[in-house]
């Protein structure tokens, strides 16, 4: 039996590596006779520049810049030659994202984008022309007005804005100007690489679907909304380009839309992901497929990792079974994307600090038990 194991991320947890090694060291001692092709994935989010760094040949560079709150932060990126000359893959999370903050410390109107922008000009100075950041992860929602300011927008506000403006300035601005940007950067290419081609505004948009997880109280959702819709109208009118209704525009609290305002493009970072692991040839002449993540929920339907992956073996004709952390009970497409079976550890998702962690391995254990009763060794 040919088996692949493809999982993203368990976020707070594991790696996609860990889960990817995890789930193979499991079937190995279950199942002696399986072949077992082990391939971590990610779709855009945290942990996509490992995943590729080592496929493109390239090489991970430390660095110092701001986190979500303007703290020095010890950072890396990486620079390569690959998919073009002069590459470079920088991941949001790493610098601007929720791993940097304790869960108090979570709030979307003072977080800023500011140390993302500050890891472009780095990666630039260093000989990069076509950067792609992975926006999945962050802490921020403020519409990539950090990073503007970090990258030298000439902006005029109400009142004088702070090094690294966060989500509470977003209402103050009166105008934003982009040419210095295009000047100093002329021949640089920016692609945003999303998990989630998320709206920017409305129920699904960057601030009432997003803020909860990024520490939004209720009433700040709705400040952000506020301060959002007014952003996107000064920086549309800055870049001749309606941005709102623009799919991924919210991506990153709003990042995905300073990217299109500069002239940038945004892709599925799974299709990058897929296309620089060749996962589709790995898949080929496999029994089963194995994918996973921390939270199976309706945002995994909107270009996350396992159900890509589960798509690409659906056209294969390849059956695709999912391990997750947990599983939302109200999800009715698994069949749809070809996910015929789920094995969820836990009821709900659980984090680094949850006194559950201890029972990860033995729920692992358990899965794969499942996992490989209904898949049966071929007589």
């Amino acid at each position: 039996m040919k088996i692949l194991v493809a999982p993203d991320k368990f976020k707070g947890t594991s790696t996609a590596q860990g889960v990817a090694d995890t789930l193979n060291k499991l079937i190995q001692k279950q199942r002696s006779s399986a072949f077992v092709r082990v391939c971590p994935v990610a779709d855009g989010g945290d942990g996509t520049l490992h995943t590729v760094i080592h496929v493109l040949k390239g090489k991970i560079v430390d660095a110092q810049a701001h986190d979500p709150l303007m703290r020095s932060h010890a950072t890396t990126f990486g620079l390569t030659e690959l998919p073009e000359k002069n590459s470079a893959i920088i991941e949001m999370a790493q610098v601007s994202g929720l791993s940097n903050l304790t869960p108090s410390e979570r709030n979307p109107l003072l977080t800023t984008s500011y140390g993302t922008g500050e890891l472009v000009i780095e990666a630039y100075k260093r000989g990069a022309r076509h950067i792609r950041l992975a926006l999945g992860g962050s802490a921020t929602i403020d519409g990539g007005l950090g990073f503007l300011q970090a990258l030298g927008a000439k902006i005029s506000a109400k009142s004088d804005l702070p090094k690294g403006a966060g989500g509470q300035h977003l209402p103050l601005i009166e105008k934003i100007n982009l040419e210095s940007i295009h000047k100093n950067f002329k021949d640089l290419r920016l692609t945003g690489l999303v998990d989630v081609r998320v709206q920017l505004l409305g129920e699904f948009g960057s601030a009432r679907f997003f803020g909860p997880q990024k520490g939004a109280t209720p009433p700040m959702i709705e400040e952000l909304e506020r301060g959002m819709t007014h952003f996107e109208k000064v920086l549309s009118e800055t870049s001749g380009t309606a941005l709102k209704n623009q799919r991924g525009a919210g991506a990153a609290g709003g990042m995905g839309m300073a990217l299109l305002a500069l002239g940038g493009k945004l892709d599925l970072g799974f299709d990058f992901v897929a296309e620089t692991l060749k996962l589709e040839n790995q898949m080929r002449g496999c029994d089963l497929v194995i994918t996973g993540e921390g939270m199976l929920d309706a945002s995994s339907l909107e270009g996350k990792a396992p159900v890509a992956v589960a798509l690409m073996a659906k056209k294969l004709g390849i059956p695709c079974v999912a391990v997750v952390g947990a599983l939302d009970s109200n999800i009715i497409w698994l069949d749809e994307v070809g996910i015929s079976h789920v094995y969820s550890l836990f009821d709900k998702p659980i984090t680094a600090d949850d006194e559950k962690v201890s029972q990860i391995p033995d729920r692992f254990n358990d899965a794969v038990i499942r996992l490989l009763k209904d898949f049966p060794e071929k007589s």
